[in-house]
């Protein structure tokens, strides 16, 4: 099988073994641990080694998930239109450790995004691995004052009808959409959303403290890209980023790239959230993983440095990969399984995906395996290898069952 590609006739094999020094499950870690795979799902995580199937140094993770990322090898998931391109950036994400997303979709003309999701319900419907969950539409209905990078044309005020129409075209794509819940005719929109099990999330917004509150009560469940195109924190008025910090039942989207965020402002956040509150995001552009020093985003020009800008210095999306962001995380102290389940577990609740993000018993088996300075070395989708690094072998053992 190519590196990085799902096999093509979509069957699973009939039975797996993989067995590492460490496997990371919902509830504890297994030191060493085995996982045994059946018709694509894990049947049981056991304690212990498995003859000729351990992997010395391994560390066993949840298939990583990103519910906001824009682009990725040069592709614009707004504007992405064929199958090759998108098949460039699946390998990409795949060598990453990603094995299920949400492109996200920023602020654009309504044509445009019409579009959009013409092409995605049809990726969806054809990708095999990564999996594409669904999409985020971040924007249209965001607050003016903080824009971020989002051109200040393509904003629109709340629309119900305009909003029911859009999800109308392509039922059960839209997923996860951010918008700015103190603009007025937000409420309808939110209500709407949660009735059809779409994720809200607030981001670019001016809401204060108690306008967020009241948006959580309505139904807001995660807050994007936390303390970044948002109300400032004050000790007068902590804003929706204090809110959040405040409620235990909101997620807040982290962009642990070391440049949207502070590493202390990091510490803070986790010191104050349980991290099964936090979900790890990249919010990547087409420029990352490749080596271009300019790109665009939204049809605005970039300058690519430490992180994407617009001419004005504005950040625009990152060039962060999942699998970084959980290296970048345990060098600030965090323990490797709290960023690990960050980038996998976290993301699965918000979509209500308990099928996902998790090594347990009737989840499918989608994993990735690091090594010991965590380098994605393997991945599995539904417990077919879709990416290796060409190190290893694989080992077939009885009874038609492989191991690893």
């Amino acid at each position: 099988m190519a590196s990085g590609r799902a096999e093509s006739n979509g069957s699973f094999p009939r039975s797996l073994v993989i067995a590492a020094d460490r496997v990371i499950t919902p509830t504890r870690d297994f030191t060493p641990g085995v996982v045994e795979i059946r018709g694509g799902r894990i049947a049981r995580v056991r304690e212990g080694r498995a003859k000729r199937a351990h992997v010395k140094g391994a560390v066993l993770a949840p298939g990583l998930i990103d519910l906001q990322i824009n682009g990725m090898a040069g592709v614009d998931f707004a504007t992405c239109e064929n199958n090759a391109d998108l098949e460039r950036a699946h390998r990409l994400l795949l060598s990453t450790g990603v094995t299920a997303y949400l492109p996200t979709l920023i602020s654009s003309p309504l044509v445009q995004l019409r579009a959009a999701l013409v092409h995605w319900r049809k990726f969806r419907d054809a990708a095999q691995a990564p999996r594409v969950l669904g999409v985020h539409l971040e924007g249209p209905y965001l607050n003016d004052k903080y824009a971020g990078a989002h051109d200040l044309d393509y904003l629109r005020p709340p629309n119900r009808q305009e909003f029911t129409s859009v999800l109308d075209m392509a039922p059960g794509l839209v997923r996860l959409v951010t918008l700015a819940p103190e603009l007025p005719g937000a409420t309808p929109l939110i209500k709407a959303a949660v009735k059809r099990s779409v994720a809200i999330s607030a981001g670019h917004t001016a809401a204060t403290y108690d306008q967020a509150q009241s948006s959580f009560a309505t139904g807001v469940s995660m807050v994007t890209h936390l303390f970044n195109a948002m109300r400032p924190m004050h000790h007068r008025e902590p804003g929706i980023a204090g809110a959040a910090l405040a409620d235990d039942h909101i997620v807040t989207g982290l962009i642990a790239d070391l440049v949207h965020l502070h590493p202390s402002v990091i510490r803070m956040t986790l010191a104050l959230k349980s991290f099964r509150r936090v979900a790890l995001v990249t919010d990547a552009i087409a420029a990352a993983g490749t080596h271009s020093r300019t790109s665009h985003f939204g049809g605005r020009a970039l300058a690519i440095g430490d992180a994407p800008r617009l001419a004005g210095g504005t950040l625009a999306g990152s060039l962060l990969t999942l699998d970084q962001a959980i290296r970048n995380m345990v060098s600030l102290g965090v323990p490797l399984r709290e960023a690990v389940l960050m980038a996998s577990e976290v993301p699965a609740t918000v979509l209500r995906r308990r099928d996902l993000g998790r090594i347990a018993p009737s989840a499918r088996a989608d994993l990735v395996m690091f090594d010991r300075t965590l380098r994605v070395q393997k991945v599995f989708v539904d417990g077919r290898l879709v990416y290796s690094n060409g190190k290893g072998k694989r080992v077939k053992g009885k009874r038609k069952e492989e191991s690893w």
